[in-house]
């Protein structure tokens, strides 16, 4: 019964959001929109695995007899069941929990005065997604003061699409501080491109409350350009691009006009959403030492096997989450504060990352 229940259920609920593809694309709302995903996860990915466990019963009752069909249907029935409860539990809890990561990471050519600098990244908070509850943020800006950051910066992602998901959110994000400031760019999903606006005033209008939004929760943006940030008697350079949209996402992002004036062997960092910025552009074209994204949340899923966590999201995006390396250039990525599409996490926690740099003569 409960097998059918959530196959007509969520055939129904498909069949009307397609029918109605405006009550999703247009709505501020996201109740609905993750309700058709989260029951279309519990229809799909269970029965699945379940559809190859009986095609293989079905090879081994013609090798063995139908006992051995019988308890490979049995094996893929308890396998389906606990598919089913990680879905669950998932969205019930994984979305709550947070993780701080923490690195040390070194430069040959860092100033000996940031000997020891702690920056503090988050990315991808998608206030839509949080329907009004504040749980994640407050247990945020507690674990941030308790950090105490030189820097604090945002890779992006602040909003699904809509300004208006940043009211109630200001106070708990303004909180957010660090002894040098935060800064933040923008991600994907702060531009509107995913609405049907009735003419570009509307998304232009849009746009423009977001980045005033991110300026009443106290980041500055740096949209494709840098700023000095002055420490004890040296300094170096915080870069910003817009979002460089890897295909098919839209593309704003001018590193050219991003990196422009600034002041020679100035140790650099760069603030870019989307990781295959770095692959595709950065490490081939610049010598950035040190890169900072987000976007791909981690795929929301992982698997942890001896220690090991992988997601399969690296199918699709190789650099999906935590710290890369080539030569003398870093990308780290930020697996995300909140949700986009499926409301939950399942072994892949909202993330705090604590990067503390060092200089190689040091180490």
């Amino acid at each position: 019964m409960l097998y059918f229940l959530i196959s007509i259920l969520s055939a129904v609920l498909i069949f009307y959001a397609f029918s109605n593809p405006d009550r999703i694309k247009d709505s501020h709302n996201y109740t609905f929109f993750y309700i058709v995903i989260f029951l279309s996860f519990l229809n799909l990915f269970p029965k699945t695995f379940f559809s190859f466990g009986f095609l293989i019963s079905l090879l081994f009752r013609w090798i063995s007899g139908k006992w051995s069909q019988i308890l490979i249907l049995s094996g893929s029935l308890l396998l389906t069941s606990g598919i089913f409860l990680i879905i669950v539990y998932g969205s019930l809890f994984g979305r709550d929990s947070l993780n701080v990561e923490k690195y040390d990471l070194y430069f040959d050519e860092l100033p000996n005065q940031l000997e020891g600098f702690k920056i503090v990244q988050l990315s991808d908070i998608h206030l839509g997604s949080f329907n009004g509850n504040t749980t994640v943020l407050k247990k945020t800006v507690h674990l941030v003061s308790a950090i105490r950051p030189d820097l604090l910066l945002f890779t992006g992602d602040l909003v699904n699409n809509f300004a208006d998901e940043i009211k109630g959110y200001e106070t708990d994000l303004s909180l957010l501080s660090a002894k040098y400031g935060k800064f933040g760019i923008q991600g994907n999903h702060d531009y509107g491109d995913y609405s049907n606006w009735p003419d570009s005033v509307d998304k232009k209008r849009n746009l423009k409350s977001i980045r005033y939004g991110f300026a009443q929760c106290g980041f500055k943006l740096l949209l494709n350009q840098w700023v000095q940030i002055e420490i004890k008697d040296t300094s170096f350079t915080l870069i910003g691009v817009e979002n460089w949209g890897h295909p098919p996402f839209p593309q704003y992002a001018n590193l050219d006009q991003a990196v422009a004036g600034i002041p020679e062997k100035s140790f650099r960092i760069l603030m870019s959403h989307d990781p295959e910025h770095w692959n595709s552009i950065i490490v081939p074209k610049t010598d950035i030492p040190l890169t900072l994204s987000g976007h791909t949340h981690g795929g929301q899923f992982g698997i942890k096997i001896a220690g090991i966590v992988f997601s399969p999201i690296y199918l699709y995006q190789k650099y999906w989450g935590g710290l890369y390396k080539s030569d003398n250039q870093y990308l780290y990525v930020n697996k995300g504060l909140g949700t986009i599409g499926y409301p939950g996490r399942v072994d892949m926690t909202p993330e705090i990352t604590v990067l503390t740099l060092h200089s190689s003569k040091n180490h």
